[in-house]
């Protein structure tokens, strides 16, 4: 037997297509969010119609964005059909914990922003759908505490998910390694 036979198959060359889709799904919500939430809420003046049309888009997409969310967990607790590789070097354990610091940032900006709106006793307006607080009105302070942390949490995540990027592209461009074409579309 030659030592050719010994080694393990070589791992697939691409994530599958549910897994990239849902990758790219979530990163073009993400930034779309972050644009819309801070054009609408740190740009334009109250009252304003387009102000009010992004503050309807944002809490749209971002239940959206909640559901794209939860089939990510749902896909990946099943197994998905993602590349599975063991965890052996320092640089694939930081990617690890970026993926889940990922996870944990993207989850609770969506726990945030429905605790702000909600902490209000309004509903989030979903494509003209308005999906009712499972909570009474919250005391008084709770709302300014909610869009607090939904407003860093934002800021947070969008820079662990430029330094997601920037690793990816330093995979493509430095190493050159192929890592980054697993998740192309």
């Amino acid at each position: 037997m030659t030592v050719s036979s010994f080694r393990s198959p070589a791992p697939p060359v691409r994530y599958s297509w549910e897994t990239r889709w849902l990758h790219w799904l979530t990163a073009v919500l993400v930034v779309e969010q972050f644009t819309v939430g801070q054009v609408a809420w740190h740009l334009l003046d109250r009252g304003l119609p387009l102000r009010a049309f992004l503050v309807v888009t944002h809490t749209s997409l971002g239940v959206l964005l909640a559901a794209v969310f939860v089939t990510r967990i749902a896909w990946g607790m099943t197994g998905g059909r993602a590349i599975r590789f063991p965890v052996v070097t320092f640089q694939e354990r930081i990617a690890r914990s970026v993926h889940r610091l990922l996870y944990l940032l993207l989850g609770g900006e969506i726990v945030f922003g429905y605790m702000a709106r909600w902490s209000t006793g309004r509903p989030v307006i979903a494509f003209g759908i308005p999906i009712s607080s499972p909570f009474p009105v919250l005391i008084r302070g709770t709302h300014s505490f909610f869009s607090w942390l939904h407003h860093w949490n934002a800021w947070l995540l969008l820079v662990v998910a430029a330094f997601h990027a920037g690793a990816g592209l330093y995979h493509l461009f430095v190493y050159r390694d192929r890592v980054f074409q697993r998740m192309l579309p």
